[in-house]
């Protein structure tokens, strides 16, 4: 089990380490800001844990459910890991490439979402059929 308190100490050594090899190693810099943010993005994957395996008893229970929660599974790794990528960008220098990334991101979660904004589209024109509107 992970402890919030743990990881934000943990985040602000590495900090302060980078801060620190900035000034005296250069080249240290890069690898460490990597490490540390390999180490939380690790940790925040064990926190999540609970969630993916909620969400994959989800995906079990119906054809519908499972869908929707398999979308929402891709929704959420699209999210995830291009805003760290792109933190990891922004942090060598390359901010362009960082919100390019971000964008593209955004495309495919809106890509990704069309399936079942059209299932509650449908659903709302059955209601309204069935209502005589």
């Amino acid at each position: 089990r992970f402890d919030t308190y743990k990881l934000c100490g943990a985040a602000i050594l590495c900090a302060v380490a980078v801060f620190l090899l900035r000034h005296i190693k250069k080249e240290f810099e890069v690898p460490l800001t990597l490490a540390g943010s390999l180490l939380l993005t690790f940790a925040a994957f064990g926190i999540g844990k609970p969630a993916f395996e909620y969400i994959s008893g989800l995906m079990s229970s119906s054809p519908i459910v499972g869908e929707a929660a398999g979308i929402l599974v891709r929704v959420l790794g699209i999210a995830v890991i291009p805003r760290i990528s792109a933190d990891v960008c922004r942090e060598m220098g390359a901010a362009s490439v960082a919100s390019s990334l971000e964008t593209v991101a955004k495309f495919e979660i809106i890509l990704l979402s069309l399936p079942l904004v059209s299932s509650v589209l449908d659903g709302v024109r059955s209601l309204f059929s069935e209502a005589g509107l």
